[in-house]
């Protein structure tokens, strides 16, 4: 339902005083070993930090409500994303299913292009909290790397280095 209300009714979705309560739902769900709700959780996630308000084509006049629900994203994530890059980063070398991995390519895309500086800030401590079972040190390492060369030089070519350093993370970390 709140998947239909981002693409129906972004108005009643976004400006909703509910909106960061709704996120915070969507994080809880992440946590849940089951995979139709890992899923849906995603899908909505993505709808959320993919919706055209965040990056309005320069060449149309954006709706003039598109900078509201930008701003309301953003003080979302700025509050919830270091709690939602952590639940991406051990769910993908825990126990989210193996077809996840390309929304959350699309998922790092978006926070190593919005909220870049944020990013670097989050993953050496939330790498530092993954388990050497999951993530060997080496594959840490590498990700804290390839993923500040990637928001260095963030632009189209960026997001292909985005797909590289999560697959490596991935095969770099032991398997499920």
């Amino acid at each position: 339902m709140l998947m239909n209300m981002v693409e129906f009714a972004p108005d009643v979705f976004f400006e909703s005083s509910a909106f960061p309560a709704a996120f915070h739902i969507a994080l809880a769900a992440l946590t849940l070993i089951h995979t139709d709700t890992v899923f849906a959780a995603l899908d909505l996630i993505r709808m959320i930090l993919t919706h055209d308000c965040l990056t309005p084509d320069p060449l149309k006049h954006p709706p003039p409500k598109f900078p509201l629900y930008a701003h309301t994203i953003h003080q979302t994530i700025d509050k919830e994303g270091f709690e939602f890059t952590s639940l991406l980063l051990t769910g993908l070398v825990g126990d989210f299913p193996e077809e996840t991995a390309s929304t959350i390519v699309t998922l790092f895309r978006v926070l190593a292009s919005l909220w870049s500086d944020q990013l670097q800030q989050w993953a050496p401590v939330i790498l530092q909290g993954i388990p050497v079972t999951s993530a060997p040190e080496d594959a840490k390492v590498r990700f804290m790397k390839d993923l500040d060369e990637c928001v260095r030089i963030f632009t189209n070519d960026g997001a292909v280095i985005a797909d590289d350093i999560v697959v490596r993370f991935v095969l770099s970390s032991s398997t499920k």
